[in-house]
């Protein structure tokens, strides 16, 4: 990169070239006219076009305010004429005529109000919308059962109006109405097919009108999805203006979906019904931004025409220009060792030696780019920014290893396509990853559904072990948590939804740094440390259990978290035995149950290392009992007493010691 001295820019600058010719053209005349004209323009838009939202508000509450007294007579009075004791016939004849007049009405009933619930004291049946829609009466007592607290409220004298679509499938609305006296507790309750009624909301051009209740709720809008989809829009700015207003219309302008809006609202004097009409501000104001294109077009014409008069004097500022573009293009291809220098003062001269420090930006941020290309951790890539070769060099520092994996992952995998697979599998070490930073670990890597973690390196972490082990604790809990949301949900296969996952610690020196070829390295761990914490993992599957930590990781986090003596190996690759320790909780949250049963295991455990088999079998199968009563059996009591069993028919030489040695990893 080329050494830059001080610039000092000239006082005679560029400006005073050129001001003289191009100012009066461009500044006094077509920017004030482009700016006045376009603000005029589009406040009397805006005004005019609130104005229209608003009287389509009243016209169309109107429209509905009548519709729905009309619905309240007619079933009014067909609810009067149930109540009279007249003939079967007679009836039949009334239903009839009552279901032909209005054929969108589907089901009518007489009700008392119990509480929350209804109970339905004489109803009719549109018996042909129900057989051409697939609807039945156990639909209906469904609607009833789930929309009753809600009409209910008509006993007490409201009016309630809903949107029961998602239960009908096809746009419907709820109407209940008070019926009687106040004391009898009654009302009539109304299912009607909307297709007519959305109608009313089918307007033309821009604008969209809709209908909401006292909750906000969606009754009816232009769109028969949106309609199906049930929505309460008090998200929505106009919306909650409306319920919130204590006067019947209004105005307002406001941001939605990246859109601003300009909406109007109309309050209706029944059942807290509100119309709003709201157009996208892009589209109202098309025509203004035509004529400010229109003006820009004219005011590049002009520009032009000013260019070619300033061309004359343009040499001045020509070549750098022309130097400047060069060495836009070399930056381009790669190359940030420009050659260029200020040849002027002026504006030209103060670019130029901007854009120098501006390529040496470039460089530095290619540098960089090229970290954070070989790097996943945002903690490595901040040390990398302060001290790149120190990484490079790598060092030994006590570390906390941490390795996890899913059991029978292969499995899970073959059951799947292949977009669930990578769904079930981002969502699982998203989580695990997210709790992994919450307690200062750094991501190592992935290996396919399994996760490679380091606590305390390549930053220092007060109390590594215990975050190490709180981490995992919390990674166990949110694994049940997702267990249980994807069968809520029917996500996946049942082997997917009865996921498990093992978890190994160990604790101990280990050589971190960066790894690899100059072109591709990764920041990671290596040693026995590391190993024993793998081998740790996959030992979790023998014993059943979910965490597996060593002896120097328990000696650290002792005195908080609650862990089981499980055994004393020979892991593969390793000649000194190793004590394995299960990690279970923290002392305040462990199940009584699950502590009892530990410590039954623990004291089996000690008698199996004293060749007290029998007694250890029972002790063992007692810590078995007391947790299969609540968490299922004990796999690693069974593998020990299965173990005892062994040692009674063929008792150990007289130098064992109690170590039992893995041949597998």
């Amino acid at each position: 990169m080329t050494d830059q001295t001080e610039f000092k820019p000239s006082r005679w600058n560029i400006r005073l070239k050129l001001i003289s010719i191009i100012s009066f053209i461009i500044i006094s005349g077509l920017a004030t006219m482009i700016f006045l004209a376009s603000r005029y323009f589009k406040d009397d838009s805006e005004k005019r076009i609130q104005e229209n939202n608003l009287q389509l508000a009243d016209v169309i509450g109107q429209k509905v305010e009548d519709e729905f007294y009309s619905i309240a007579y007619k079933i009014n009075n067909m609810a009067i004429i149930l109540d009279q004791s007249l003939s079967r016939p007679q009836t039949t004849l009334f239903v009839d005529l009552f279901f032909k007049n209005n054929n969108s009405f589907i089901y009518m009933a007489i009700a008392e109000a119990k509480g929350s619930t209804l109970s339905i004291k004489n109803k009719i049946t549109n018996d042909k919308f129900l057989t051409e829609n697939n609807l039945s009466l156990n639909t209906i007592q469904n609607m009833n059962d789930a929309y009753g607290e809600d009409f209910s409220r008509s006993a007490s004298g409201a009016t309630v109006v809903l949107n029961v679509s998602s239960s009908c499938l096809s746009p419907c609305l709820g109407i209940s109405i008070p019926y009687g006296s106040p004391e009898q507790k009654k009302l009539i309750l109304l299912y009607m097919d909307a297709a007519e009624f959305l109608k009313a909301f089918q307007t033309t051009g821009i604008t969209s009108t809709y209908l909401i209740n006292e909750r906000a709720d969606l009754l009816a809008h232009s769109d028969r999805d949106t309609v199906m989809a049930s929505k309460n829009l008090i998200d929505v700015p106009i919306v909650k203006s409306l319920v919130e207003s204590k006067v019947d219309n209004g105005q307002k302008r406001y941001l939605m979906d990246e859109f601003y809006h300009l909406g109007s609202y109309k309050k209706m004097g029944l059942a807290g019904l509100g119309i709003v009409s709201t157009v996208k501000e892009d589209d109202a104001f098309v025509e203004v931004y035509n004529i400010q294109r229109r003006n820009i077009i004219i005011l590049l014409i002009i520009l032009n025409i000013s260019v070619i008069i300033v061309f004359i004097f343009s040499k001045t500022i020509s070549t750098p220009i022309i130097s400047l573009v060069s060495a836009t293009k070399q930056i381009e291809g790669g190359d940030f060792n420009v050659k260029i220098r200020p040849t002027t003062r002026d504006e030209v001269g103060v670019l130029t030696n901007s854009f120098l420090g501006m390529a040496h930006g470039l460089e530095e941020r290619e540098k960089v780019k090229s970290i954070l290309g070989s790097m996943i951790d945002p903690v490595v890539v901040q040390e990398a920014m302060i001290d790149m070769a120190a990484l490079k060099r790598g060092s030994e520092k006590p570390i906390t290893a941490f390795f996890s994996d899913v059991a029978g992952f292969s499995t899970i995998s073959e059951q799947l396509k292949s977009e669930d697979l990578a769904a079930l599998l981002n969502e699982y070490l998203s989580a695990m990853t997210i709790i992994l930073k919450e307690y200062d670990g750094v991501l190592d890597k992935y290996i396919g559904d399994a996760i490679v973690g380091i606590f305390n390196a390549p930053v220092d972490v007060d109390e590594h072990p215990l975050k190490a082990a709180r981490a995992s604790i919390k990674m166990v809990r949110k694994l049940a948590d997702l267990r249980a949301y994807w069968t809520a949900n029917q996500l996946y296969s049942k082997e997917a939804r009865e996921m498990d996952a093992r978890i190994g610690l160990n604790t101990g020196p280990a050589k971190v740094g960066f790894m690899g070829t100059d072109a591709l390295a990764s920041y990671t761990m290596m040693g026995d440390t590391v190993n024993l914490a793998a081998r740790l993992e996959a030992a979790g599957k023998d014993y059943g259990v979910n965490i597996l930590i060593s002896e120097s990781t328990k000696a650290k986090v002792d005195h908080e978290l609650f862990t089981r003596k499980m055994d004393l190996v020979r892991v593969k690759g390793k000649n000194e035995p190793v004590v394995l320790f299960e990690l279970i909780d923290s002392i305040a949250d462990v199940d009584p149950i699950i502590k009892e049963s530990a410590q039954a295991y623990e004291r089996g455990f000690e008698l199996y290392l004293k060749r007290n088999f029998t007694t250890a079998i029972s002790t063992l199968k007692d810590a078995n009992s007391i947790k299969k009563q609540k968490f299922g059996k004990d796999k690693a009591a069974l593998m020990l007493i299965e173990r005892c069993e062994e040692y009674k028919a063929s008792p150990p030489d007289d130098d064992w010691d109690g170590v039992f040695t893995r041949t597998h990893k």
